[in-house]
């Protein structure tokens, strides 16, 4: 345990491990930021949420924008490295998009505060955190959904007269749209978003596409 927690006296209630401390860090964090914005959040707001100091959140993240960073990749990571894994294996007979838009629309489920953040500080004109995103997060996902693209084209469950990076954003489109466009769309439209609830909406996603750019 580091000597920054040891000076900390202990509350009720207060998370007793690196691990927990980060976790609630990251969650408060992610709630902070897609409600108000990078800019509209303080590390003094999210550290008093947490019950921890603002001494603690730079150990762990270093700063405002690194904490930021550990958010995305908290929410992301895990999906752009299964991601990363399937492009590198080589697979000549098993179309994997299927599969990666489940799991796609699956995280987003779970953490529905990822397009409200994206479109405060990435989508936004002047959006604070477009390079870091395009550079760590946008420019791995774009790559490796193109990637799934041109194999199953090549495989021949996709047409193969499709532009693979047109076909990659028609699809990309699909599966984000329903979570950007809930606060309206959602008013006037009945789907649901809910985790246990979005396998039925990523199947209809997938037949639709497939009815259209599909072999």
């Amino acid at each position: 345990m580091t000597q920054v927690m040891k000076r900390q006296k202990r509350s009720p209630g207060r998370p007793s491990s690196d691990a927990a401390i980060k976790e609630r860090m990251l969650a408060v964090a992610m709630d902070e930021f897609s409600a108000h914005g990078f800019r509209g959040v303080s590390v003094t707001t999210i550290a008093k949420a947490v019950g921890a100091t603002t001494a603690m959140i730079h150990y762990y993240f270093g700063n405002k924008q690194g904490l930021y960073e550990a958010v995305l990749e908290h929410a992301l990571g895990p999906l752009l490295t299964q991601l990363r894994e399937a492009t590198d294996q080589p697979s000549d007979n098993e179309d994997l998009l299927p599969h990666f838009i489940r799991s796609y629309m699956r995280l987003l489920a779970e953490n529905p505060q990822v397009p409200s953040l994206i479109v405060r500080d990435v989508l936004t004109p002047g959006g604070q955190m477009r390079d870091l995103f395009l550079e760590d997060f946008a420019g791995r996902g774009g790559r490796g959904l193109r990637e799934l693209v041109k194999r199953a084209q090549t495989i021949g469950t996709l047409r193969t007269d499709l532009n693979p990076d047109h076909t990659a954003l028609s699809l990309l489109s699909m599966a984000v749209f329903p979570f950007v466009g809930r606060p309206v769309a959602g008013q006037v439209l009945d789907y649901n978003i809910e985790p246990g609830k979005i396998d039925a909406l990523a199947d209809h996603t997938l037949q639709l596409f497939y009815q259209g750019a599909g072999v």
